[in-house]
């Protein structure tokens, strides 16, 4: 088995079982007979089931920088390009939270178990200063008096659709709410 394949295969069994029944619901062992592969590789790729949950945030936080690097194009100052780039960015967003909600959902749930917040608060909080400072970035080239501001702004009402697309509505309109966030952004204010 390639290495990269292994690792893979166990961090998506990881997840699809964190998801289902909780980080403390599932054990190492369980891990290892979901994504058939023993526990001694396992603990080849990861340490702990503490550095397998990490992992997890890891891979997912590239992904999210991956999904917002399109945000800082070179011509982004140009207007169309701006609209572009933010189009492009929101439907990749709703593509993530469609494709990979219960993943998302576990995530957001990690930050309200008071012994995971601890081991899980710095990396969530690298990925959401790094996604700050791509947006922030994109609105500076736009030409945003304050892009900060807007940016934090941006930023609150992704997570908060997020939020409502993930746990509170079980019809919630996501696509509509997107767009609205596109209309909303795509010329910026001088």
């Amino acid at each position: 088995m390639r290495p990269q394949l292994g690792r893979d295969k166990i961090l998506k069994a990881a997840v699809r079982l964190f998801a289902k029944t909780g980080y403390h619901g599932t054990s190492v062992a369980e891990i290892a007979v979901a994504a058939n592969v023993s526990k001694g590789l396992m603990y080849n790729y990861f340490n702990s089931k503490e550095a397998l949950l990490l992992a997890i945030i890891d891979d997912a936080s590239a992904q999210m920088f991956s999904l917002a690097e399109g945000l800082t194009g070179e011509d982004s100052s140009n207007p169309a390009s701006h609209a572009e780039s933010l189009r492009s960015f929101l439907g990749a967003i709703g593509k993530n939270l469609r494709e990979n909600g219960s993943q998302l959902s576990f995530q957001l749930s990690l930050l309200h178990q008071p012994d995971l917040k601890p081991i899980v608060e710095a990396p969530m909080r690298l990925r959401g200063e790094r996604l700050l400072a791509a947006t922030t970035e994109m609105f500076v080239r736009a030409g945003a008096k304050d892009a900060n501001l807007m940016a934090r702004r941006f930023i609150t009402e992704i997570d908060g659709i997020a939020l409502h697309y993930l746990s509170v509505f079980a019809a919630y309109p996501l696509d509509a709410m997107l767009e609205n966030v596109f209309q909303n952004y795509k010329e910026i204010p001088q």
